[in-house]
C-alpha cells in the first residue's frame, strides 16, 4: 500500500501558519520537553566522549525539531569545529546567536573558527563581541578573560606580520 505524500494548498498553509507562530517539528510530532532533554544528553555525552559524528548527527536532529533553542546550535557548532568544519561550524554558532544574542559563547567560538582559517579580521571581530558580552556577566568572567588573551594574541601576530623580516 503507498501512501500519497502530497500536501494539499490548505495543509500546507497550516502548517506555514503553525510554524509562522512559533511552531517546531517537535511539536507537530508530539515529542516532549523531556525527550529532547535526553536527547541533548545524549548528544553531549557524545560530544564529550570525543565521538563528534554521532554527537552531529543528534544535534542536527534536535535542531530540525526545535530550531529555537541555542543549545542545540551550540553543541551542533562545536561538534563542527571538533571534526573541522570550521565554515559550517561558524553557521551554526551564527544562527545560535541570533536565538540568543546575548550568549558570549556564539562569537567568541565562531572567532576560534575563523582563527583556524586564518582570517585574522574575522576572529578579532568575534572575540571582541565575546569579550562585550561576557564583561557584563560575572558568570562569563572566564571567557571575557579568555577573549581578552585571543584578542592580544591577534595584536601581537598582526604586529609580527607588520614587521619586516630583519635578516
Amino acid at each position: 500500500m503507498q501512501t500519497d505524500t502530497t500536501l494539499t494548498p490548505e495543509y500546507e498553509a497550516e502548517l506555514e501558519a503553525f510554524m509562522a507562530d512559533g511552531g517546531t517539528l517537535a511539536m507537530l510530532q508530539d515529542i516532549s520537553g523531556d525527550t529532547l532533554e535526553q536527547l541533548y544528553a545524549l548528544a553531549f555525552g557524545q560530544y564529550q566522549a570525543g565521538k563528534w559524528q554521532d554527537a552531529h548527527k543528534i544535534f542536527q536532529a534536535l535542531c530540525m525539531l526545535d530550531h529555537y533553542e541555542p543549545r542545540y546550535f551550540l553543541g551542533l557548532g562545536a561538534c563542527r569545529q571538533a571534526m573541522g568544519e570550521f565554515e559550517t561550524a561558524v553557521q551554526s554558532y551564527s544562527f545560535g546567536a541570533m536565538l540568543d544574542l546575548n550568549d558570549p559563547r556564539f562569537p567568541f567560538h565562531a572567532a576560534e573558527c575563523r582563527l583556524q582559517q586564518g582570517d585574522l579580521n574575522g576572529a578579532e571581530s568575534g572575540f571582541h563581541s565575546a569579550h562585550l558580552l561576557a564583561e557584563t556577566d560575572p558568570s562569563q568572567a572566564d571567557l571575557a578573560a579568555s577573549a581578552k588573551v585571543m584578542l592580544e594574541a591577534i595584536a601581537l601576530r598582526r604586529d609580527q606580520q607588520d614587521e619586516p623580516d630583519q635578516q
